[in-house]
């Protein structure tokens, strides 16, 4: 990846004299913003641009080449990329559209690019981008005027949209926060986000923050290995979450577990901070040029008794402490008030102080506090403070730095003080509290996060799988999914507990099978084509003699008749019936395209889908992963023991939903597994339905 952003020379194609023609503006671009290296340029017509000769041909540049920006019809492009790999180019920006964004049939053209580029060892972005932008030697490779000048800075960039990308140098410009990278990747037909990330995370030492805008993920695991082992923080916009086309789910845990709530939990599993606005990327972007905050104790301090009270709820919202302040802060501060209306504590109300040299002496005091990690600093300030504020914000810099600890800064000033404050003050601001105590939860949720998973060791399981494949072949073979009594079976080879359970195809066996296993008895339609067995009436309970079993084996073969395929044949599950006295749950996995086995825990029963009480994980997890997916959910309280009700056996929990972890990364041919429900007991669990859906 480093050969894109330091070329020693550089190539446009799609050059012309006309004033309008875009490469022209990429040489434009590539001069006015001082690039280190030589610019060259080629068109078909030839001319004069900058004072440099448009050149018809790669061909006709004799002078080696590191990197080539085409512009051109697409139609074109695989005949200049030949050149380009003939002449030794090795790696191109590609910023034309007319790909595969406009219509299927440009697939064929796509293939014909990647066939030739692979033939010359080229690796390439785009196609349908603006290319990459690099402040550290005045690489700008956008077809389109940038008026700004750089000044390098740490951030870096990766977006699928161009637009977008133009969108966040703006803003990161306007909140007066330099960039160090912009890489638009466009159709990343070639280069992905990922080894872009990849070379951010590992190999560039000019990024210190990278932000994403990403519409769809190539490759959802790898994302998530070279995040979670980052140091630096990643703020990603993910779009593209409407429901739209998404194909419907066959089972319970299907429809629980959609894409985006995937993604979400992908990222928060690889400390991936998530963004809906670039508004609020740009206040995250801010919070993590300052000193992590390393613990949830938090000073709240305002010139406004109500914006206090609104950062001290924003605060607890997102669970940090307001501890008291020591009584020798008090105590100074008591020197100094006015009309002693105030009550002196967190979150501390300044409105009856006017000397901001108080103000700095309370700053120096809390942030010297062992007992505090940070601060939210309300200040708004007139005309005639003007001053004496900036002077005072900046010791808050200062103290800030010495501390090692951040401050949300929120200012209430206008517009034109805002202006110079952006231009002149080398410190990250707030509009508000509330933006400002978000700011600080993501810095404090990253450090939590890189602290947690220093060490992280995935479960892994041994099992004898050739029962297991031996089932799902049979099932593949007769081109349907395995049956409960299969489903069963494949639990059992993973320790996983069940009822006893017998098949049966007749009422005669069925009375047999609910002898053996001892009266009372579940009689279950078990036919893979019926997936919600209870919908239909084909579970029926309290059997406790064998002719009701006879009798109601018969009945459900005869109603359920027209719901089975040409072909299929009846068959039922006799299964022991068992304790209820206990708390349903469900257990699932979900086969993701993007990331791969997702694991999925909540509240069952037949209104799972009505209460969507449920956690993810992406696998592979470990044992603490399973624990956090199990408490977060909003009932987890019943599972605790509540109005009465016994505690139930987390560690059983946990240590079958990582068992079914291990099934579905040994077969990830399964699409969904749905057990629901299972009974949570005090000493155990027991899963009473199980579906697979390969």
């Amino acid at each position: 990846m480093k050969g894109f952003f330091y070329p020693t020379s550089v190539v446009v194609i799609g050059v012309s004299e006309k004033p309008t023609n875009m490469g022209r503006m990429i040489v434009n671009n590539m001069i006015s913003k001082g690039f280190v290296g030589q610019v060259h340029a080629v068109g078909p017509t030839g001319g004069v641009i900058l004072g440099r000769p448009i050149r018809k041909s790669v061909k006709d540049i004799t002078f080696p080449m590191d990197l080539a920006i085409i512009l051109t019809p697409a139609h074109i492009i695989p005949g200049l990329v030949r050149e380009c790999g003939e002449k030794e180019i090795r790696r191109i920006v590609i910023e034309s559209a007319g790909f595969s964004e406009l219509s299927e049939e440009r697939k064929a053209l796509e293939e014909e690019l990647l066939s030739i580029t692979r033939e010359y060892g080229i690796r390439f972005i785009g196609p349908n981008c603006i290319g990459l932008v690099n402040t550290e030697n005045g690489l700008s490779t956008p077809f389109v005027s940038l008026p700004m000048q750089f000044e390098k800075g740490k951030v870096s960039v990766i977006s699928q949209s161009g637009g977008v990308a133009m969108n966040y140098m703006d803003a990161l410009a306007f909140e007066a926060v330099y960039f160090n990278k912009v890489t638009s990747i466009g159709n990343k037909l070639n280069v992905d986000e990922t080894e872009l990330l990849d070379y951010f995370v590992n190999d560039d030492d000019g990024t210190e923050i990278i932000c994403m805008y990403l519409e769809g993920i190539m490759n959802g695991r790898r994302l998530m290995e070279v995040a979670r082992a980052s140091t630096k923080p990643i703020i990603v916009h993910k779009s593209g979450i409407g429901k739209a086309g998404a194909a419907s789910a066959a089972s319970h845990t299907g429809s629980l577990a959609s894409d985006d709530k995937i993604v979400s939990t992908a990222f928060k599993q690889a400390g991936i901070i998530r963004v809906r606005s670039t508004g609020m990327m740009m206040d995250l972007v801010k919070i993590f040029e300052l000193p992590p905050l390393k613990g949830r104790n938090l000073a709240i301090v305002s010139r406004s008794g109500g914006h206090g009270v609104i950062a001290a709820d924003t605060a607890e919202h997102f669970g940090f402490n307001l501890p008291p302040f020591p009584q020798k802060d008090i105590g100074m501060i008591k020197k100094h008030v006015r009309g002693g209306v105030i009550n002196l504590r967190n979150p501390l109300d300044l409105g009856d102080l006017f000397d901001l040299s108080i103000y700095e002496e309370i700053a120096q005091q809390i942030l010297s506090s062992e007992h505090i990690h940070g601060m939210v600093l309300v200040h708004g300030y007139s005309e005639a403070e003007k001053e004496a504020s900036r002077h005072f914000m900046g010791l808050v810099k200062e103290l800030s730095e010495i501390h090692r600890k951040p401050v949300a800064l929120c200012l209430n000033i206008d517009d034109n003080e805002t202006a110079y404050l952006r231009r002149n003050f080398d410190f990250p601001f707030y509009k508000s509290p509330e933006d400002g105590a978000l700011a600080l939860n993501a810095s404090y949720r990253t450090h939590l996060y890189r602290e947690a998973h220093k060490m992280f060791t995935p479960y892994v399981k041994t099992v004898d799988t050739a029962p297991v494949s031996k089932i799902l072949d049979r099932s593949k073979a007769e081109n349907r999914n395995p049956s409960q009594a299969e489903c069963f079976d494949i639990l059992k080879c993973y320790d996983f507990p069940v009822p006893e359970y017998r098949s049966a195809r007749t009422g005669e066996e069925a009375a047999g099978a609910a002898e053996a296993i001892g009266f009372p008895v579940v009689l279950k339609v078990d036919v893979p084509s019926i997936i919600h067995k209870s919908d239909i009436g084909g579970v029926i309970m309290n059997l406790n003699v064998s002719e009701s079993v006879v009798k109601t084996f018969n009945q459900l073969q005869a109603r359920l008749k027209s719901h089975l395929k040409k072909g299929e044949l009846f068959s039922s599950l006799v299964m022991k019936q068992a304790n209820l006295d206990g708390q349903e749950v469900i257990f699932g996995i979900k086969q993701d395209a993007t990331f791969g086995p997702v694991l999925l825990f909540g509240l069952g029963g037949v209104f799972a889908e009505l209460i969507e009480d449920v956690s993810l994980r992406v696998l592979p997890v470990d044992r603490t992963d399973v624990v956090e997916m199990i408490q977060e959910i909003r009932g987890y309280e019943a599972l605790t023991g509540v109005r009465g009700t016994s505690p139930k056996d987390i560690d059983s929990l946990v240590d079958h939903l990582l068992s079914l972890s291990q099934l579905a990364q040994d077969f990830q041919q399964i699409s969904e597994i749905d057990l629901n429900p299972v009974i949570s007991y005090e000493n155990s669990c027991l899963a009473l339905d199980a579906r697979f859906i390969l």
